[in-house]
């Protein structure tokens, strides 16, 4: 059974932590495949073991899914509207049923500061945490067409909630943040006559990186612009 929008204790749990893209791309998947009987792991194979938990939390405290993980009416309005074009609508209907403490108060005039003490007054939990819920939050609400201050979005660089096609190109190798990317540690490796800063450029995805992952990156840049690279 789902929980309406009036549970009491709906205050004290967490909102979503995971990639707005991730949820997406699942609602996606269940337009495409349909919507099984549970919302369970051998459905969610496509995700590693953490992100599938993420998810299952995510639809849980949408009511998407109800405490036996089974499909609620709204996860099956919410597909159709995907399908039907109203995915705007249903999707700030779904966000106002269960952010109903941040919807109180103007979010399209709020401060940083206004917004922030809202957030987490309503949903409490460490600083790491409430931080990706706010992320989620704020990506939703923008695909949900829900205006919201230019003072709580600025510093921020929302990127498009929409899921990338899978391209037939070779993924990006791997590295870790403390040493070179492989394709700049030779000569040898750059393409033609693009420079290491180019090619860097190429074979990143943002979108798959944490804030740690992109400040490394974001300095390395910085190294090869003073080098002229």
């Amino acid at each position: 059974m789902s929980r309406g929008g009036a549970d009491p204790a709906r205050a004290a749990r967490t909102p979503p932590y995971t990639s707005y893209r991730t949820f997406k791309t699942f609602i996606e998947d269940l337009r495409v495949n349909g919507i099984p009987s549970r919302i369970d792991r051998s459905v969610l194979t496509h995700f590693s073991g953490v992100v599938g938990a993420q998810l299952t939390h995510a639809l849980r405290f949408l009511d998407l899914i109800d405490d036996d993980a089974r499909p609620t009416g709204p996860l099956r309005d919410l597909v159709k509207a995907q399908e039907s074009g109203r995915w705007t609508e249903a999707l700030r209907e779904r966000l106002r049923a269960t952010y109903a403490p941040i919807f109180a108060i103007d979010l399209e005039s709020a401060t940083p500061s206004h917004f922030n003490e809202a957030f987490r007054k309503a949903f409490p939990a460490a600083d790491a945490v409430v931080q990706k819920c706010v992320t989620f939050f704020l990506y939703a609400a923008i695909d949900a067409g829900v205006p919201i201050s230019g003072r709580v979005m600025k510093g921020r660089k929302p990127r498009s909630p929409t899921p990338r096609r899978k391209r037939p190109a070779a993924p990006s190798p791997a590295w870790e943040p403390e040493a070179a990317p492989p394709l700049l540690q030779a000569e040898g490796s750059r393409s033609g006559d693009r420079k290491p800063s180019e090619i860097l450029l190429m074979h990143l995805e943002p979108n798959d990186m944490d804030d740690e992952q992109q400040a490394a990156v974001w300095t390395l840049l910085k190294y090869f612009k003073a080098k002229g690279l």
